[in-house]
């Protein structure tokens, strides 16, 4: 008995830990936190629908910057403190590299009866020297440069299952997570 209960908690735990159930609220930019505001204040010019938003998923919570610079669209999400987590860019299928798309397909085609791509980011981690200030801006400008990993999420298909599912691989194709997409963080996950 005693063994069963400690079974159920850690399946429990680990559940509740593989599934996205974010909420997003828009913030007003003095709410923003004020550091990496000033980031944004030096590139307003050239960005539009700037928009920002406060995201809380039950244990984290954290703040995203989202906009459309150069005709693509971006998301930046930061710590509750102004720390850059990451940048993302809403890329196409076709944008992916062949070899790349090989392999993430053949995850998709061994795990899933169906998959339907619903969107798709390159993300960039900051893992240079260089500040959080100056990765953001070497990002805008060279947003076709090395990024650290594809986040996708997608309409899956299984015998017991039909669900979205974000899924992150690897900037070579390589699947590292997936998580549960609940119906609560899919009208934000969109943009």
């Amino acid at each position: 008995m005693k063994y069963s209960i400690i079974f159920f908690l850690v399946f429990v735990s680990f559940s509740f830990s593989q599934t996205k159930n974010e909420k997003e609220e828009r913030i007003k930019a003095y709410e923003f936190p004020e550091i990496p505001l000033d980031y944004f204040n030096t590139i307003s010019s050239n960005v539009k629908y700037l928009k920002f938003y406060r995201e809380t998923d039950g244990t984290k919570k954290s703040f995203e910057a989202k906009f459309k610079y150069n005709k693509q669209h971006y998301s930046v999400e930061f710590d509750t403190i102004g720390n850059l987590e990451d940048i993302e860019i809403v890329i196409r299928k076709k944008d992916i590299p062949k070899t790349v798309l090989m392999n993430i397909s053949k995850h998709f085609d061994d795990k899933f009866e169906k998959a339907r791509f619903i969107k798709i980011q390159k993300q960039f981690i900051n893992t240079t020297p260089k500040t959080d200030k100056q990765f953001l801006d070497y990002i805008l400008k060279k947003p076709n440069n090395k990024h650290t990993h594809f986040e996708i999420i997608a309409e899956i298909k299984t015998k017991e299952h039909h669900q979205l599912r974000e899924l992150t691989f690897d900037k070579d194709g390589t699947f590292e997570k997936s998580r549960i997409v609940t119906s609560a963080s899919y009208e934000h996950a969109l943009y």
